[in-house]
């Protein structure tokens, strides 16, 4: 073969190899990104949720817009007069949205309750990144902690139903039951009747 012809085969065998990973650069990677499998969310927005997007060279994204879906959770309730401003709700499509900072990452703290029969799932750029399960202390999806949701938890007491796994273990126990009482009385609305908050911790003693 004419060395200069077999020379320019190569080279284009080399740009032919490296062309997927260039084509992958910036595109985000559900293997590389961190996407915790639990997902909690409290009325007062006051539990937040972490992800971080990375591309296939596991590099950070900046700028990568983030979308948590609920469409395929009609249970979840959604506060949508108090949200964060730094992300955005779509009440149409139930889907929030945020930035990725220059770390890839990018925090929500949702103002939401109720349960989720299906899996949230989590996208960056159109990518499907996870479908983590969903958990709140407001476990009949009304706004508001109080003791109907203590009633509704009390039955999952040690039960493996993760709607009401809130330290994400995937078992439902006296610690479990220790954080919905720090959300009693948490509301869309901010705290109130916080005499409420006694219930959660009183019958936690009987547990432990």
């Amino acid at each position: 073969m004419n060395p200069l012809l077999r020379s320019a085969s190569l080279a284009l065998l080399a740009l032919f190899t490296l062309l997927p990973a260039v084509v992958q650069a910036g595109v985000p990677s559900a293997s590389n990104s961190t996407v915790p499998p639990c997902l909690v969310a409290c009325p007062l927005g006051d539990i937040t949720y972490t992800v971080v997007v990375r591309d296939f060279a596991n590099n950070p994204e900046l700028g990568s817009t983030v979308a948590i879906d609920f469409s395929s959770c009609p249970a979840v309730s959604v506060c949508t007069f108090v949200q964060d401003p730094k992300y955005t709700y779509d009440a149409n499509a139930r889907v929030v949205r945020g930035i990725t900072d220059n770390t890839g990452t990018v925090t929500f703290g949702l103002h939401a309750g109720g349960l989720c029969a299906a899996n949230v799932r989590v996208y960056a750029d159109g990518v499907l990144l996870a479908t983590p399960r969903m958990a709140s202390p407001d476990q009949n999806g009304d706004q508001l902690v109080i003791g109907s949701d203590f009633t509704i938890f009390e039955a999952k007491l040690g039960t493996s139903d993760l709607t009401a796994d809130f330290d994400c273990n995937g078992v439902v126990d006296s610690d479990d039951q220790n954080i919905g009482g720090q959300h009693g009385s948490h509301s869309c609305y901010g705290i109130v009747n916080p005499v409420q908050k006694r219930t959660w911790g009183t019958v936690k003693s009987f547990y432990r």
